[in-house]
């Protein structure tokens, strides 16, 4: 899929990314949290994690984002994953996306956001936009956990309960009781993300994987694509589906990525972001 906005970003961006990327760690509402920045202009785009992971995962992607775009690109390591500390209390959504916001907050980058979700980061960025949607001016969905996904494909406790069992162990790691907080409270997370609307009035893409094991049934890809067309409706977003990455979007097509995040930054700015209703669709985005 092309398009000439997209192509014509991507001609005048520079040709290379001289700068590394700095990593700062700060301390954010009782937690060390570890961010990598690579600087760019006032825009920021936001690099989400899936469950599990950290900012290491974007590595790849981060600098193409750079490259692509000029934009200022943030990964980071949620609480108990990577570089940032573990928190001893019990998980909940909530506290995880103020948490970022008061990263953000302190890096100076609470502005003009895009928000990029893999995995179970979609559902923190889709919270995000609802709790600070004057931040927010794009979001890019990578085979992105949505409700309606989750339930297409079975439920909480189809996602949460092998998820449960490989981290309750005898002396787990950080990062598996990171695993253990977040998974037992998945079904909560689930119940909070459901009763939060898409955000209106910014450009949306929505990036599903192609490729599935042959065990995989199409009545399960189809339960999980549901969210993600579903998602695209509402918004009047555009739709990529990776035809040659698995659930692993970023580390088997990172290219996709840069196109639909490219597609995104051009369109933003172009009117208000808003709260939209669980009841109705979005009014349609001038792309």
């Amino acid at each position: 899929m092309k398009y000439l906005s997209v192509l014509l970003l991507l001609l005048a961006a520079p040709s290379s990314f001289a700068a590394g990327p700095s990593d700062r760690t700060l301390s954010v509402n009782g937690v060390e949290l570890h961010f990598r920045i690579y600087a760019g202009d006032d825009r920021t785009i936001l690099l989400e994690a899936g469950s599990g992971l950290n900012a290491d995962t974007w590595n790849e992607t981060a600098s193409l984002l750079a490259e692509a775009t000029g934009a200022t690109v943030i990964s980071y390591d949620r609480a108990g994953m990577g570089s940032s500390s573990l928190p001893r209390d019990t998980y909940d959504v909530y506290e995880e996306v103020a948490r970022l916001h008061a990263g953000l907050y302190e890096l100076g980058r609470t502005r003009q956001l895009i928000l990029v979700g893999h995995s179970y980061g979609g559902f923190l960025i889709h919270l995000f936009g609802n709790l600070y949607p004057e931040a927010v001016i794009g979001l890019v969905y990578v085979d992105a956990n949505t409700a309606l996904g989750i339930d297409g494909i079975g439920g909480a406790a189809v996602v949460a309960g092998p998820r449960i069992k490989a981290n309750d162990v005898p002396n787990p790691t950080k990062e598996q009781q990171a695993g253990l907080r977040l998974s037992r409270a998945f079904a909560a997370t689930l119940e909070t993300v459901r009763r939060y609307p898409p955000l209106c009035g910014v450009p949306v893409a929505v990036i599903s994987s192609g490729k599935y094991a042959s065990s995989v049934s199409p009545a399960f890809i189809a339960g999980w694509r549901r969210g993600h067309i579903d998602l695209v409706d509402r918004t009047h977003g555009k739709y990529f589906i990776a035809q040659d990455a698995g659930h692993m979007v970023h580390k088997d097509d990172p290219g996709i990525i840069r196109e639909s995040t490219a597609l995104v930054a051009a369109a933003a700015g172009r009117a208000r972001p808003r709260i939209g209703t669980l009841s109705r669709a979005c009014e349609p985005f001038d792309w």
